[in-house]
């Protein structure tokens, strides 16, 4: 590979990565000196180029992807945005790049037989979204795999191993979280809703928007549920090819609506769209007015988008369900909870189409593990030594998929550690423009509190961007030193995963069930805070209560320009591997594009530095 510029190069040996940020914070002679890397490596063929967009907020710029390859295959994830002025001068660069890769590009499997190996694993279950893709994985060791990349139909992305098929990584690839009617939502406010009559009755699809809205209803059927979410890829169908009728819709026989749920949904989507396209220039959740399919009535007390692959058409899909108890029901449908959910939509097509990579925004690559302890001792006693730790984790019976006991992934004896960093992007930028609606709609009698689920009974409100210690008590982490972080551990069959046992500055925290029992989480809505916490900070400003750092917000009355870095920072500059370090000097990089000196650059600069990034 080419050599690589010292300047603004991040590489830990655990990893492998180098974190490539250059550009506003770099010096001119590092950017350069980058520029000629990233043109050297384009040249032989290590970087490919994927995409060259317009920005739509600055005249003349543009935006490449190229990505990175080794052999002529691809690396899973890895390359670098690049942002030209327009004369062609490079602007910035931002990415992650694998520069030592060590393997054999000869698979000794085909797809079809890595396909057939996990449909066996599996005991069955059908394989879907079409033929396995062969790339080089980055591994959290620093090593790499050859390996076929795997959509099943059990809501997983799974990386196989070409030489032996085991699985070497996987990734959950569910966000979790023409007449015109109306109807009451959940909060008892009366609201329009743009519906189509045929039949007899009135449908829950909006076609007066460029993008078609359509509400579908389960009505609380499972087996529905699962039809609308998988049988598309169950099937192999052609992208955009329905498998929703008619029976489908959800449906009203006067268009004045009388489930709130529906209401909710299908206006609040509405609102979403016109919010993305007035404020940002943004159509549709896909940035291509493509149609957006909710789902409300899940016999589940979850919202989530679903991408690509999945979903009605295989084009994705949004679903809604209610918190229950003992005395009563609430839809997981107000304002911030639609609108967190539609920008996870947004979030992944803005990465996808732009860096040609079917995830989207990656979650969980470790390219953010470190070294950790040799040893630690949990509050009940037990001391685990790396060498011989044994974790609770998912284990392959005669009976099937069970919770067993696996090795934890040692490195030089020491426990590695990760936390998934760009799904605390993920799930950040959902809280940021979930609430930023409310303020953009605030004469609308919703909301704006900077409160994700604030609408919901107390203990039911889950993050608050004002002080992410005010929830939970005290228990979100708002700098990035005190990110929690969880030692991983690495099955032979199933691979890497995150383990139970909570690290926070490299040092034991706690456990996810009396013995770590809650394996599998990477921490993404706990660290999310960080990144949202210095999006409130830059508009209202204030003292934070960890660093004792003050910023001077730009104040809410200018809040639009803090949504606008935040957003172009996405739609344009973020690489598809990215740390929370990566996307503050993202964010910093288009807050100097946008306003360069300016006060708006001067309070995301102070908030991410009051943050810790």
């Amino acid at each position: 590979m080419t050599t690589q510029p010292e300047a603004q190069t991040a590489q830990t040996r655990e990893s492998g990565a180098v974190s490539v940020a250059a550009g506003h914070a770099a010096d001119l002679d590092a950017l350069r000196e980058w520029d000629a890397t990233v043109d050297g490596m384009a040249r032989t063929g290590e970087l490919v180029a994927v995409s060259s967009l317009d920005d739509a907020s600055i005249e003349g710029r543009t935006h490449e992807y190229l990505a990175q390859y080794f052999a002529g295959i691809p690396v899973f994830g890895s390359g670098v945005s690049r942002q030209l002025d327009g004369s062609g001068v490079t602007v910035s660069l931002f990415g992650t790049l694998h520069p030592n890769i060590d393997v054999d590009t000869a698979p000794a499997l085909s797809g079809a037989e890595v396909a057939a190996l996990l449909e066996e694993l599996h005991g069955g279950e059908i394989l879907a979204g079409g033929a396995p893709s062969l790339g080089i994985l980055p591994l959290a060791d620093g090593s790499y795999a050859l390996a076929y990349l795997v959509v099943m139909s059990d809501g997983y992305f799974y990386f196989a191993d070409a030489d032996d098929g085991r699985i070497r990584h996987r990734l959950n690839a569910v966000k979790e979280q023409s007449a015109v009617g109306a109807g009451e939502s959940s909060r008892g406010n009366r609201q329009k809703l743009s519906t189509t009559q045929a039949e007899g009755h009135f449908q829950a699809h909006d076609r007066m928007r460029p993008a078609e809205l359509v509400t579908l209803d389960l009505r609380f059927n499972f087996l529905r549920y699962t039809r609308l979410l998988i049988d598309h890829l169950i099937d192999d169908l052609p992208t955009g090819e329905a498998i929703w009728t008619a029976n489908d819709y959800a449906t009203d026989a006067d268009n004045d609506w009388d489930d709130p749920t529906v209401v909710d949904t299908h206006s609040y989507t509405g609102w979403t769209y016109d919010y993305f396209s007035a404020r940002h220039g943004w159509e549709g959740i896909d940035g291509e007015n493509g149609r957006t399919i909710s789902m409300v009535n899940m016999a589940v007390a979850n919202a989530f988008f679903a991408p690509p692959p999945f979903g009605p058409e295989g084009t994705g899909v949004f679903g809604y369900g209610r918190f229950t108890d003992e005395t009563s029901e609430e839809p997981l449908t107000t304002l911030d909870v639609v609108g967190h959910e539609l920008m996870h939509g947004v979030t992944h097509f803005s990465v996808s189409n732009r860096t040609g990579f079917e995830f989207g925004l990656v979650t969980d690559f470790p390219a953010s593990a470190r070294l950790g302890p040799e040893s630690f001792t949990t509050r009940a006693g037990t001391t685990y030594s790396c060498e011989t730790a044994r974790f609770p984790g998912l284990v392959l019976t005669p009976d099937g998929l069970d919770v067993g006991l696996v090795p934890a992934w040692c490195v030089d004896g020491r426990f590695l550690l990760a936390s998934s960093q760009g799904g605390a992007i993920h799930e950040g930028y959902s809280d940021i423009f979930g609430e930023s609606l409310g303020f953009f709609y605030e004469n609308e009698g919703v909301s704006a509190d900077y409160i994700q689920g604030g609408d919901f009974k107390e203990d039911r409100a889950a993050r608050s961007m004002v002080d992410p210690k005010s929830l939970r008590n005290g228990f979100y982490p708002d700098v990035y030193r005190d990110r929690y972080e969880f030692a991983l551990t690495l099955d032979e069959t199933f691979g890497p995963d995150y383990s139970g046992f909570v690290f926070v500055d490299g040092r034991y925290f706690g456990s996810l069930g009396p013995n770590g029992e809650g394996f599998g989480y990477g921490g993404s809505h706990w660290n999310s805070l960080i990144l949202s916490h210095a999006f409130y900070l830059a508009i209202e400003g204030g003292t934070h209560r960890t660093s004792g750092m003050t910023v001077e917000g730009i104040g809410g009355d200018n809040r639009a320009e803090i949504e606008a870095i935040f957003f172009r920072a996405m739609r344009d500059l973020m690489p598809a591997a990215s740390s929370l370090p990566i996307a503050a000097a993202v964010l910093r990089q288009s807050a100097a594009d946008l306003d360069a000196g300016g006060a708006a650059h001067r309070a995301v600069d102070q908030a991410l530095r009051a943050v810790g990034l």
